[in-house]
């Protein structure tokens, strides 16, 4: 395929995702549809759509996403990222281990198509998730990873290749040095484009299909003018797909000017459309099970993953709630007010984790200790 249809193929599937399927839609979910699916799984997957549809509360059916969180760990400090500012959200900084995410991998892989290993971290740097990555395989499971690209080295980009993960998206928000790390501080551009490069030499020399390679590119005011150019770039270098996508920023000067990168703080993620507390399971690196990847703060976990058996943490009261709240969302009901994060999230249509922090008192209590943290975890 032709670069210039590339772009247009997969620009016409962002385009498609965001437009009816709140932004949850991806082309590697489609892949994971396609070629990871069994009899249990599909008739799993059918029953979550039709409890969902039929706004039931508790449920006998489980995820088939996973968002696990092998790392609340980060190397950089990107000035709108939670993790970036130095704010640990009342959570342990650490590392999943290999034996917990087995653990739950066990609980719930015989239904999963989907296995996402990052949320507010930087994945590379746990040492197990190599393992981690390699036991879902077991599981004929397909393993996404987001990295900064920071932490590649020729040994590890082998050691990527070779453990069968299926989709490895490189976040690079710049198409030269002074644009990228202007967001992403801590990052060096010309040691992270090399790092890439890297992994698409062995990929190529070893004649695997495999990994599904992503640039993904937040557009920022700063950044937008390089669009085009960096795409181009992408493309030339042996990238899969590029991915230029709207900042969600608090800062209205961050902002791109152009209207197709610029989001709609109003209802980002067509709210009435969620299905998460339905189909995805998310958990973190302390084992916390939040309600989404956009919550961050341990306090709005629903449960711990060792609370008790699988099916009674899925169905616990928080769960329920939230299943409920949502189902009167979408039936254009009065909202049941609650403490659970999904009931603001309803009724305001803004992503639990859009706050204004700067001042909070939390933030500057802990970011001595959080960077603390991050240097011993990084020795």
């Amino acid at each position: 395929m032709s670069n210039g249809l590339r772009k247009q193929w997969f620009r016409g599937i962002n385009w498609l995702s965001r437009t009816f399927f709140a932004s949850r839609l991806s082309f590697s979910h489609i892949q994971a549809f396609l070629f990871y699916n069994s009899p249990r799984k599909f008739w799993n997957f059918l029953k979550v759509h039709w409890v969902m549809k039929s706004g039931k509360e508790v449920i006998d059916c489980y995820p088939y996403l996973f968002v696990m969180e092998v790392t609340n760990v980060c190397n950089l400090k990107c000035p709108f990222c939670l993790t970036g500012k130095g704010i640990s959200g009342g959570r342990d900084v650490r590392h999943m281990k290999y034996e917990e995410a087995k653990r739950m991998l066990d609980a719930v892989g015989d239904y999963l198509y989907f296995l996402q290993v990052y949320t507010w971290g930087e994945p590379l740097l746990n040492k197990d998730v190599i393992k981690i990555i390699e036991y879902a395989k077991k599981k004929n499971i397909y393993v996404m990873l987001s990295t900064n690209a920071t932490a590649m080295t020729t040994a590890y980009n082998k050691r990527l290749l070779e453990s069968g993960i299926d989709y490895l998206m490189v976040a690079i928000d710049g198409g030269s040095k002074q644009t990228y790390e202007a967001y992403r501080r801590g990052g060096d551009y010309d040691k992270v484009i090399a790092n890439v490069q890297d992994l698409l030499r062995q990929k190529e020399n070893s004649r695997t299909a495999k990994p599904f390679v992503e640039w993904q590119f937040i557009v920022f005011r700063h950044n937008e003018h390089e669009v085009d150019a960096t795409e181009k770039m992408a493309y030339e270098m042996g990238i899969n797909k590029f991915t230029p996508l709207p900042a969600y920023v608090e800062n209205e000067e961050w902002a791109a000017t152009d209207s197709r990168y610029r989001t709609d703080l109003g209802n980002p993620e067509r709210l009435y459309n969620c299905d998460r507390p339905w189909s995805h399971l998310n958990v973190r690196a302390d084992g916390g099970v939040a309600s989404c990847c956009y919550t961050f703060f341990k306090k709005d976990d629903f449960a711990h993953i060792d609370d008790g058996e699988f099916m009674s943490v899925w169905n616990n009261d928080k769960f329920r709630t939230a299943r409920r709240i949502i189902t009167q969302r979408r039936k254009g009901l009065l909202l049941e007010e609650g403490d659970i994060a999904c009931y603001d999230c309803m009724r305001t249509g803004i992503r639990p984790s859009f706050i204004e922090i700067e001042n909070d008192e939390e933030a500057v209590s802990s970011e001595v200790q959080f960077e603390s943290k991050i240097i011993g975890h990084l020795e």
